[in-house]
């Protein structure tokens, strides 16, 4: 009986012996992968409205690093009103890596539908190429037309890829 056995293992033996390569060499490489964008925000208008002004021209100081899931009130905001969210973006790698920055109306103390009316969802995306900076933007705008509504969040994000 274990004959048949051993027959039937040296036969699956040979056929897998017979498929295989020889392996003459093989190493293994152990890596971590790394988050290559810095990222930091200045919104422009803060205070009043947005008229004009670009990102690259903020000065380095006035860059700030936000924590995930950071709330920044700006306070009130009249219907036509604006403001510039600027991100500064940093790859710390060497290769181009595609990114998104988008705005997302998630809640309001009144209404969810007036503050989506009110501020619909920007988006801007781009390439920052490896080991370069980028500065880019997104204007925040109040329709003309919006329902006066309280607390609306918006929130503001990057994704790269």
């Amino acid at each position: 009986m274990n004959k048949k056995y051993m027959f039937g293992f040296l036969f699956f033996a040979l056929v897998a012996f017979a498929t295989a390569g020889y392996l003459v060499n093989s190493f293994v490489i152990q890596t971590d992968v790394y988050e290559p964008f810095e990222v930091q925000y200045f919104i422009i208008g803060d205070g009043g409205n947005y008229e004009s002004g670009l990102c690259s021209e903020v000065a380095e100081e006035d860059w700030i690093t936000m924590q995930d899931n950071a709330v920044i009130d700006v306070g009130g905001l009249y219907a036509g009103e604006s403001r510039k969210v600027c991100t500064k973006i940093t790859n710390l790698g060497e290769g181009d890596v595609d990114y998104t920055f988008s705005g997302e109306v998630v809640s309001g103390l009144g209404n969810l539908a007036e503050c989506q009316a009110a501020f619909g969802n920007p988006s801007v995306s781009g390439t920052v190429e490896g080991l370069d900076t980028i500065f880019d933007g997104a204007v925040i705008n109040v329709a003309g037309d919006a329902t006066p509504v309280e607390d609306c969040e918006v929130t503001l994000s990057i994704t790269r890829g």
